[in-house]
């Protein structure tokens, strides 16, 4: 079964040298990447507080 490939928009992100390293830190303790850390964790939890926001 051969799956469609769909083109998903990108965008790019400048971190701190600091930020960057606590990002990488909290990603090895997780066993993941910072990349996967971001889009799995970060920026979900960042969307709902910004959602909450808005609906309170």
């Amino acid at each position: 079964m051969v799956s469609e490939l769909k083109e998903m928009p990108k965008f790019m992100q400048s971190l701190d040298d600091e930020v960057f390293a606590t990002l990488q830190k909290i990603a090895k303790e997780r066993g993941i990447k910072v990349q996967e850390l971001l889009r799995a964790v970060i920026i979900p939890e960042w969307l709902r507080e910004k959602h909450h926001v808005k609906e309170g």
